[in-house]
């Protein structure tokens, strides 16, 4: 490969360590979800938000003040989704979680891959099949997770993330709930992988235009580079 094209293939290293920053931010942080919390008082609402409830993938927390401060609570997401079925559906929240780390792991190996194949001088194309099929495996797998959370969202969160002994004291929190930074993690990441994908399909491109010309060139290019392939 040519220094413009190893430049190419290099600069994914770059966008692959990114994708692994940011898909680690979004399994460690706990701000898929936001929402307020209001309570109706004596029949009427409270026209100010009386808590605030996050949560990720793993833990979050929540805060409802009842009128002597906030009262602050740890979420424990399994044990949630385990007490309310109806609030958050379980299999949506693995192909959410699975689609984050089969993510990172395509995009670690993405990022070893894209190394390799910029050290390397064999003209074999198997290291940079495994960049390609690694960089396609984590768009795929971040883009299940991406379709999961807003399912789960739309079809479960936006309606309910409190308890069922929150809700029989009178709290609720319909339509109050919004997606979070550590969700946005997850679709600045797709764009990344995608932008992987540019560059490598530009690098092949190229690659191939300098082959040609080569070819034109040079007559004897294909029995050099026979040669060369023998030696190896």
């Amino acid at each position: 490969m040519s220094i413009k094209t190893r430049s190419l293939v290099f600069a994914t290293f770059f966008g692959s360590c990114i994708v692994v920053g940011l898909l680690v931010a979004a399994l460690t942080t706990d701000y898929w979800v936001l929402s307020e919390a209001k309570r109706h008082t004596n029949g009427t609402i409270t026209k100010e938000p009386a808590g605030k409830v996050n949560f990720g993938l793993f833990s979050g927390y929540k805060g409802l003040n009842i009128g002597y401060g906030v009262r602050p609570e740890t979420i424990n997401v399994m044990l949630f989704m385990q007490s309310e079925p109806d609030s958050m559906n379980y299999w949506l929240w693995l192909g959410a979680a699975l689609g984050v780390g089969f993510g990172l792991l395509a995009s670690a190996i993405a990022a070893i891959a894209s190394v390799l194949k910029t050290a390397s001088i064999s003209k074999k194309r198997g290291t940079l099949i495994l960049l390609f099929i690694s960089n396609v495996a984590s768009a795929l797998s971040q883009i299940l997770a991406f379709i999961c959370w807003l399912v789960q969202f739309f079809q479960y969160l936006t309606h309910n993330v409190l308890t069922t002994a929150d809700r029989e004291t009178h709290w609720y929190s319909h339509g109050l709930a919004s997606l979070g930074h550590s969700f946005y993690f997850l679709v600045v990441g797709i764009l990344f992988v995608f932008f992987n994908i540019g560059l490598l399909i530009a690098a092949v491109n190229m690659e191939r235009r300098e082959r040609r010309k080569a070819r034109h060139d040079d007559p004897a290019y294909d029995e050099k580079a026979q040669g060369a392939i023998m030696l190896y």
